[in-house]
C-alpha cells in the first residue's frame, strides 16, 4: 500500500512541479492563493505553462498543462510527453510503460476531494482534501497589490505587481503577477520566489467561458479504484498486457523500474 502511495504522489510531483509552491507542498497540486490571483476572473479555461527555474536562472522543469476553473471547482490536465524534466530526466520513461503519463486532476474543496484520473487507464483515484486545505480554497484572504510598473507580458500590456496574501491564520504568500489590462486584468504571468529557484507560470489561450460541470465529475465509464493499490493491480496491469509491444518499445532499459505493488500475482 505505502509503495502505490508513493508512486501516486511521484507521479503528480512530476506533472505539477510547481502549482503549489504559492502554499508550499499540498496534495492538490494548486493552491488555494494561486486561485486568489485571479481576482473575479472564476470561470475560465487557459493553456498555461509552469517552469521551475535554479539559482542560475535556467530551466530545471517545464510543464504546459490546461486549467480549467468554475468558481472553487479546478481541473488540471497534464500530459508528461510535453514536459521538459531536466530533475528526473527518465520521468516519462518510468510512467508511460504503465499508462499513467497522462493525468486529470479534479479538485472539489466544497466536497473536500481531489479526484486524479488517468484517461489511458479510464480510470480515477478518489483523495479526500484535508479540511484545512479545502476550507483555504472557500474562505477569503486579504490581498494586497503594489504597482511596481508597466511592461508588456504574452502579448499583452500588463501591470507589474507585488502581491501579498495573508489568510485567516497569518500565513503569508507572495509573487509578482502581471495583470494584463486588456483581458480583465488576468494575471498572465505569476512569479514566486523559492529556495530551489523561482517558480514562473505563463497563462496563454485565454478563454472566458463557463465549462460543463460535468468536467469536475469522475467521467462516464471509467473504473473507481477505492486506492493506488487497487489501480495498480488492476488497470495497470491491464494496460501493460494490451501495450506488450509499445512498453517495451518505450521502456528504457537503463531507467529505473519503479516499485510497484505486486499486481503480477494472480488472485
Amino acid at each position: 500500500m505505502m509503495r502505490a502511495r508513493l508512486l501516486l504522489m511521484w507521479v503528480l510531483t512530476c506533472v505539477t512541479p510547481a502549482f503549489a509552491q504559492l502554499d508550499g507542498p499540498g496534495s492538490t497540486g494548486v493552491s488555494a492563493s494561486l486561485v486568489r490571483l485571479f481576482g473575479t476572473n472564476s470561470a475560465f479555461t487557459a493553456q498555461v505553462e509552469v517552469q521551475l527555474l535554479g539559482k542560475d536562472n535556467k530551466e530545471r522543469i517545464s510543464t504546459p498543462a490546461t486549467i480549467t476553473l468554475l468558481e472553487n471547482k479546478i481541473r488540471l490536465e497534464v500530459d508528461m510527453v510535453q514536459m521538459r524534466n531536466k530533475e528526473q530526466p527518465d520521468a516519462l520513461a518510468r510512467v508511460k510503460p504503465l499508462g499513467l503519463d497522462s493525468v486529470v486532476s479534479i479538485i472539489r474543496p466544497a466536497q473536500r476531494t481531489n479526484i486524479i484520473t488517468f484517461p489511458k487507464l479510464r480510470a480515477f483515484v478518489k483523495l479526500e482534501m484535508p479540511t484545512s486545505e479545502a476550507e483555504a480554497f472557500l474562505t477569503r484572504a486579504k490581498i494586497e497589490r503594489k504597482n511596481v510598473g508597466k511592461e508588456k507580458m504574452e502579448g499583452h500590456q500588463c501591470i507589474r505587481q507585488q502581491v501579498v496574501i495573508t489568510d485567516d491564520a497569518g500565513h503569508k504568500s507572495e509573487a509578482t503577477v502581471w495583470t494584463a489590462t486588456d483581458m480583465r486584468d488576468f494575471p498572465v504571468c505569476v512569479a514566486t520566489r523559492e529556495k530551489e529557484g523561482t517558480v514562473v507560470m505563463r497563462f496563454r489561450q485565454v478563454q472566458f467561458t463557463r465549462a460543463n460541470t460535468n468536467l469536475f465529475e469522475p467521467p462516464a465509464g471509467y473504473i473507481e479504484c477505492a486506492d493506488m493499490q487497487v489501480l495498480m493491480a488492476g488497470p495497470v496491469v491491464r494496460f501493460m498486457k494490451e501495450n506488450s509491444t509499445a512498453v517495451k518499445a518505450t521502456v528504457n532499459p537503463k531507467a529505473s523500474s519503479p516499485k510497484t505493488a505486486p499486481a503480477s500475482k494472480k488472485k
